[in-house]
Formats: C-alpha cells, structure tokens, sequence
C-alpha cells in the first residue's frame, strides 16, 4: 500500500475528529457527546476543535497519512507541550463535562517541556503496515528540529498492547494518575504518561 505523509487541512477536521475520539477510549464522548442537539460527536470536535487554529488539537498541529487514493489513513496530533495549555476554553463544557479530563491536565504539568503526541491514531483497515509507526517518527523528527529532547504521550493502563507497542519504541512510564470513571470511557485503572529520550 502506496502511503503518503502531509500537514494536516482544514478539509481533515471530520476524519481528525474521527482519530480524536478513537484514541481517547471514550474520554472524547464524554465531554463532547450530545454537547449541541443535532450534531454528532465527531462534527461537534471536528468544527469546535480541530477545524478553528491556535488550539492545541487544531489541524495546524495534525500530520496526516493519506492512502494511494488520497483517503487520510491515519494522523498524528503533536505539539511542544509547553505551546499547548490545551488551548482556550470551550465555552458550552460544564464541570461535570470536564471533570474526565482532570487526569489529562494533572499529566500535562508532568511532561512540561516535551514533545506531546496529543493523539495517534490508524483508522482500522489501514492498520499493521507500519503507518502509527512512522507517524510516530515524524513526531521525533520534529522535536528534534525545535530541540526539544523528550518526546511523551499518554495511555491507558488497562490497555497493554499498547504500552508494549510503546515500549518497543524506546517510551517508558513517567507517571500516572487515577482515571475520573465515566459510562463512555472504556478503560479503568489508570492513565499513564510514556516519555522517550529524542535520539
């Protein structure tokens, strides 16, 4: 499969938002879901978060791979961390909306300083060829050209696959924190911020 890499467009907000909420195991639904009557949950982060600039998950900050046909295959949101402050406020989130969000925040103040993978994620059909990998790569290539010298993501306790498949890349835990339960997320336990040395 013929795979290419590219910046992310505004024209990326919907399959970004898709990316979005397949990576947050549920965080993303619990904020965002029926948060504007009529709009689902991917149109909702797609306009309100990704499609606008100078927010953190902005498609300024998405690397997109795209498939042969030009379908996008996969992305990548990554930024320095300490630009990120995860952005202005969204006005129409209660406190009750956000409060899932408290271990992401606690975890953001341990990896200040770092390259922040915010999000990575292959949609389903394009998976094992190598894309979340190279994704990745391009991450560290850019920490590496703003000289920043620690790369960090977080993940989900519960889910080990991915933890080993991090590991494998040089990533190890930094820290945790307890995760705020909710009925959409699909993880318990713990969210755990992963760091790795730029080489």
């Amino acid at each position: 499969m013929t795979t290419t890499f590219r910046m992310g467009k505004p024209e990326d907000a919907r399959a970004c938002a898709q990316l979005f909420i397949m990576a947050s195991h549920g965080i993303a639904e619990a904020v965002y879901r029926d948060l504007i009557p009529g709009q689902t949950t991917d149109q909702i982060i797609g306009e309100r978060r990704i499609r606008p600039d100078g927010r953190s998950s902005s498609y300024t900050n998405w690397r997109i791979a795209e498939d042969g046909f030009g379908n996008v295959a996969g992305g990548i949101n990554a930024l320095p961390l300490d630009h990120m402050g995860r952005s202005s406020p969204e006005e129409l989130l209660t406190e009750e909306r956000t409060r899932v969000l408290a271990p992401l925040l606690a975890l953001d103040a341990e990896a200040a300083g770092t390259y922040f993978i915010n999000v990575i994620a292959v949609f389903p059909e394009y998976r094992r060829a190598g894309i979340a990998r190279r994704l990745i790569s391009l991450a560290f290539d850019d920490a590496r050209k703003a000289g920043i010298a620690t790369v960090s993501l977080t993940t989900f306790e519960e889910d080990r696959r991915l933890i080993e498949y991090y590991r494998g890349l040089g990533f190890a835990v930094a820290a945790f924190r307890p995760i705020v339960p909710h009925e959409c997320l699909a993880c318990g336990g713990n969210l755990i911020l992963m760091t790795s040395p730029v080489r």
